[in-house]
């Protein structure tokens, strides 16, 4: 897959993230924050199983070889969008996704810094430190007065 098509696949990714901070708030006001975020994931996981069934050959057989730490991503996925899911109804969408954004941008230099998960480990700059400091102004600015 090129590279360009992946920034168009993270382009697509990121609106689904605002619209799905929206779209669970809004769900919270007829269920409540925690089961918001449970039937999003629960719809999720749904949407996920027909597709690793419509993939076939599937690595599902290999779970029970993986390191326990690599399946802690749905815990840590599940806790995002409740929390999300709750501050949207505190500071609005984009207060909650601006914060969120730029400690995972932040959280992102340091892993790729020092690939504690042996992804993939890459230099980090001074041009990319300046990039996250001007999104946390970015974040003041959109957070202020909210």
């Amino acid at each position: 897959m090129s590279k360009y098509l992946v920034y168009v696949l993270l382009v697509v990714g990121g609106t689904f993230v605002s619209l799905q901070a929206s779209i669970n708030a809004r769900l919270a006001k007829y269920v409540g924050f925690l089961e918001s975020a449970f039937i999003s994931f629960a719809v999720g996981t749904m949407v996920l199983a027909i597709a690793v069934l419509i993939k076939g050959d599937n690595g599902l057989k290999h779970v029970f070889e993986v390191p326990p730490i690599f399946l802690t991503g749905g815990m840590l996925g599940a806790c995002f969008v409740f929390i999300i899911t709750y501050s949207v109804h505190v500071t609005g969408v984009a207060s909650a996704l601006a914060t969120a954004i730029g400690v995972q941008l932040l959280a992102g230099l340091l892993i790729d810094k020092y690939n504690p998960m042996n992804v993939i480990k890459l230099n980090v700059h001074w041009y990319n430190v300046f990039g996250v400091l001007f999104i946390i102004l970015g974040i003041i600015l959109v957070t202020r007065g909210r």
